[in-house]
Parts: structure tokens; C-alpha cells; sequence
């Protein structure tokens, strides 16, 4: 069986669509900063929580700005938890940093050798 690849669905067409953006990045030698504006765009469609198997709403990707700033993360007050907390929050981001540092490695893959 052929593997299907890593996107599928609205991932995929959206990352197809971005293709002449980064191409103009590359020949403009700019190419770091169009891949970088692709995954900003790509993360506010597809947020790291929505599970990869999953498609957003479409009222959610209607309602995207990719001219708004950019969501600010929720601080943690260490202060007010118990040892227990503490290190279920830094698992909890470790975790999640871990998986945006490997979707942004597969998107950059995806989008240099399509």
C-alpha cells in the first residue's frame, strides 16, 4: 500500500496553496522568513491541539485573521501550585514544544520537496 503522506485534507490544499509563496521566498532570498509566515498561517488554521487526524470547523477557518497579532500563551503562576502541579505544567509544555518543533520540522519537509 502507497503511504498517503503526512497531510491530508485541508492541510494538505493549504500547504499546496503556499507553494508560490515560498517559491517567491526562495528566488527573493528570503526563503527562512516565507517559511516561518507559512507555519504562523498553518498554526492559526490548524491549532497544535486540534489532533492531526482531525479538520477544523469551517466557521473557525472562516473567522481567521492572519493579520491579528499573535495569541499570547497563558502564564503559569508557580507560586500558587504544589510541586505536583508544577511538574505536570512544565510536562505539559515540554510536551507540547516537542510537538510544534516536530510539525514545523514535517511542514518545512513537505513544503521543499512538493
Amino acid at each position: 500500500m502507497v503511504n498517503p503522506g503526512a497531510f491530508q485534507g485541508l492541510r494538505k490544499q493549504f500547504l499546496m496553496n503556499e507553494k508560490p509563496a515560498y517559491k517567491a521566498g526562495v528566488l527573493g532570498g528570503y526563503a527562512g522568513d516565507a517559511l516561518a509566515n507559512i507555519q504562523r498561517c498553518y498554526f492559526r488554521r490548524f491549532p497544535i491541539d486540534l489532533p492531526h487526524d482531525q479538520e477544523p470547523m469551517v466557521q473557525f477557518l472562516a473567522s481567521v485573521n492572519d493579520n491579528a497579532p499573535d495569541r499570547v500563551e497563558e502564564v503559569v503562576e508557580l507560586d500558587d501550585l504544589t510541586l505536583e502541579e508544577v511538574e505536570a505544567a512544565v510536562s505539559k509544555m515540554k510536551a507540547r514544544r516537542k510537538l510544534v518543533e516536530y510539525r514545523k520540522a514535517v511542514r518545512a519537509l513537505v513544503v521543499l520537496c512538493t
